[in-house]
């Protein structure tokens, strides 16, 4: 039986990091978003939502119906609330987003950035010119 080469085993390794790359962001997407500091959670019911969903659908965040301008300090809250689920949101979107487009380059061109290079040291280039 013969044993796989230094080629395979360089993309397996690749694939599998950039697989458990690509897990661990779309993971953070559907983890529930923290309580924010003002009190309170970023979901429609006891619960904060996950990031995807208060990216997709900011009313969805469960702030209540907003108050009106004239009361001042309850309107401010209310946006802080709406604006701080929101940050929050978009900010774990947004880093899940570079994981995953990270995870993506690393599967896909690692192995060749690795190879070429190994090839390279060995002599293998076609490309040779002097």
């Amino acid at each position: 039986m013969e044993q796989p080469s230094f080629q395979v085993w360089v993309r397996v390794l690749f694939a599998a990091v950039g697989v458990f790359g690509a897990v661990f962001a779309l993971s953070g997407l559907l983890i529930a978003l923290p309580k924010p500091a003002v009190g309170g959670t970023c979901g429609p019911g006891t619960a904060s939502e996950a990031p995807i969903v208060a990216a997709l659908d900011p009313v969805s965040i469960g702030a209540g119906k907003e108050p009106p301008a004239s009361d001042t300090k309850n309107y401010y809250n209310w946006w802080a609330f709406v604006g701080e689920c929101q940050a929050s949101a978009d900010g774990t979107v947004l880093a899940a987003l570079a994981i995953l487009v990270v995870s993506a380059g690393i599967a896909f061109l690692g192995p060749r950035f690795v190879l070429r290079r190994s090839a390279r040291r060995r002599g293998d280039s076609p490309a040779r010119s002097g």
